[in-house]
């Protein structure tokens, strides 16, 4: 599997058009979806990445990520 394009068909499917790498975070490499266009509506949508899976952070997951690391 080729993590960085499974990351960017990810986040193209859902409308994002940047992806941001924010290190890693609980066994995953962490990315931040966003746009070009600034458009802050709603928590941050987080892309966790690992050798077995790319997915959607939960909105648990996106609210821990926030107190840990910004």
């Amino acid at each position: 599997m080729d993590i960085n394009k499974e990351i960017k068909k990810l986040a193209i499917s859902a409308g994002f058009d940047l992806v941001e790498s924010r290190g890693s975070w609980n066994g995953y490499e962490l990315f931040n979806a966003g746009t070009k266009e600034d458009c802050d509506v709603g928590l941050p949508q987080f892309i966790l990445a690992s050798n077995k899976e790319v997915r959607w952070a939960t909105v648990n997951e996106a609210k821990q990520i926030m107190a840990t690391r910004f």
